[in-house]
């Protein structure tokens, strides 16, 4: 249900948005970002009145969108006031109060936003809210959302002939008021099963009919997780400005956490643990297009800081937050994609285009879109690759999961580990030999990478006991594979491989090149030197328990 004010409004100056975002600036872990109503508020007047921004779950779409409402929403203005006066736009406040009180009509008193604080009315609609579990149809949808946007306007306009033969438009031109539409999650519905191509069609034209070129409107700030373009068909929702999470110069601060602003927060709220290099390691890599800037998963950071230690917080909901479910759609053409990032390469490749229809999502291009639309990847500058270790563990549960057509298994993965960490040289190569002409018979060695990514494989249950980092700098170079313990109980590692060379000259490339400094602090690390040869088509290993010192 939609959470009605205190009026018992549904949509109309409910008041909705003001408890939703005052509960969210509460948090210990709250991140200031009231600036945005300031840049949305002059980008609405001088660029356009139509902004979507579209971001994958948990960065923060739905805390921005209930600030906006909250500041706008007459309903709540002497309230919002005093919350807003504390926050970062506070500052702004009596500035430009003095600038609109000494030439309302002005050039500048037109953009600026403080004048406006709890003075407008605002429908602030999540469309998450309007969907239930026993909704069949389009239509019962589209019902639900008529007769509760129609009780509101009973209860506000009295006098307003909500007569049958109209629909929402004509109600609200007859208000003669103006109106600021805040629409949160607007694809929500695209993710029900009972949604048809002639659905979508209808409802993309409702939103046309609502918004496009009415003098109701305002402004129309409009939040999703797919882009608009893939899912507009002659443009009927051409008038949207719009912004997404990778390729947004305007208003990017806003979604997301910098380092800067975990540490800012982290300081001034006494946390210590996790450290910033560990949620770094767990929940940064998402990169912005524009400038290569990175972004931290607020969600996961606020929940990491609350508990005190790192994990994975990916929960969310819908037919595609796994990434097993984008992989069934194609798994022929991504099982070595996959099996390459998990080992910690990139993709090099050009994506055409964010199409993420579940009912035509089937080439690899579209695939890896969709990933990267719904935040599972990361693209910058035409590479792709797992933004961070909270995604990879999501990876590794696909590749171990039998929809990828794999016959490794954790438990052998783990009888790989032991084997490793009791010097069964013979018995590791015949895993890792097992695993490329068995288990993965499709992935083609090319070169040192190729064997990475079967030894990445070999090795997927380490995670829960190793902090596992492909290409780590130590000593006088880059270490094939390190293995930290995530305790001290455990035996750091160094893996280090080869083609067509040998086991033991991969040890001594360990020893040349001083990568055992890395666990200088450490009595012990084992090293363990990995070879193929082309020429025999055999994997050798060998392994060595030195002291750093």
């Amino acid at each position: 249900m939609p959470v009605a004010g205190e009026d018992g409004m549904n949509f109309l100056n409910s008041g909705a948005g003001y408890a939703l975002f005052r509960e969210a600036a509460r948090a210990k872990t709250y991140v200031d970002k009231t600036m945005m109503i300031d840049v949305l508020y002059r980008y609405t007047v001088d660029s356009s009145k139509y902004v979507c921004v579209t971001r994958p779950r948990r960065f923060g779409k739905s805390v921005v969108a209930n600030m906006i409402a909250a500041f706008f929403d007459e309903s709540t203005k002497e309230k919002s006031a005093a919350l807003f006066q504390n926050c970062l736009l506070g500052a702004l406040k009596k500035e430009q109060e003095e600038i609109w009180r000494a030439d309302p009509e002005g050039p500048e008193a037109g953009s600026l936003c403080w004048p406006l604080q709890g003075r407008l009315k605002v429908i602030r609609i999540n469309m998450i809210d309007l969907l239930t579990d026993t909704m069949t149809d389009y239509a019962a949808f589209r019902s639900r959302l008529h007769l509760l946007l129609m009780e509101d306007l009973h209860k506000q306009y009295p006098d307003l002939d909500l007569d049958a033969k109209k629909d929402i438009p004509d109600w609200l031109t007859e208000t003669g008021d103006s109106f600021v539409f805040v629409i949160d999650e607007w694809d929500a519905i695209f993710e029900m099963p009972f949604m048809k191509k002639a659905d979508k069609e209808q409802y993309l034209l409702f939103l046309k009919a609502l918004l496009k070129d009415k003098p109701y409107v305002r402004f129309a700030y409009m939040t999703g997780i797919l882009p608009i373009a893939k899912y507009t068909s002659g443009s009927p929702l051409n008038m949207f400005r719009e912004f997404s999470a990778f390729q947004d110069s305007q208003f990017y601060p806003y979604f997301g956490l910098s380092a800067e602003e975990i540490h800012r927060l982290m300081m001034d709220k006494g946390y210590t643990q996790p450290s910033l290099e560990e949620l770094t390691q767990w929940y940064d890599g998402y990169v912005r297009e524009h400038d290569g800037a990175h972004m931290f998963n607020p969600e996961s950071v606020s929940r990491a800081l609350q508990d005190g230690r790192c994990k994975s917080y990916w929960t969310g909901s819908g037919p595609m937050n796994e990434v097993r479910d984008i992989i069934r759609h194609n798994v022929l053409d991504l099982r070595e994609d996959i099996i390459r990032m998990v080992g910690g390469e990139t993709l090099g490749i050009r994506l055409t285009g964010f199409s993420v229809e579940k009912d035509r999502i089937s080439t690899r291009d579209e695939i890896l879109s969709a990933m990267v639309v719904y935040g599972f990847l990361s693209y910058f500058d035409g590479e792709l690759r797992i933004p961070n270790h909270e995604l990879l563990l999501k990876f590794q549960e696909a590749l171990s999961s039998q929809e990828l057509g794999l016959k490794q298994t954790i438990e052998e993965s783990r009888r790989l580990l032991n084997a490793t960490l009791e010097q069964r040289d013979k018995e590791v190569a015949a895993f890792v030999e097992d695993l490329h002409t068995e288990k993965i018979p499709f992935f083609q060695y090319h070169d040192e990478n190729s064997l990475a990514c079967v030894v990445t494989m070999g090795y997927l249950a380490a995670v829960d006991d190793y902090q596992i980092k492909r290409e780590d700098k130590a000593g006088k170079g880059f270490a094939d594979f390190t293995f930290e313990p995530r305790d001290r109980s455990h035996l750091p590692m160094i893996i280090e491989l080869k083609y067509n060379r040998s086991a033991k000259n991969a040890l001594q490339c360990i020893k040349e090149k001083d990568y055992i400094r890395r666990f200088r602090e450490y009595p012990q690390v084992l090293l363990v030197g990995i070879n193929y040869s082309d020429r025999t088509k055999k994997h050798t290993c060998k392994t060595e328990l030195v002291s750093p010192g």
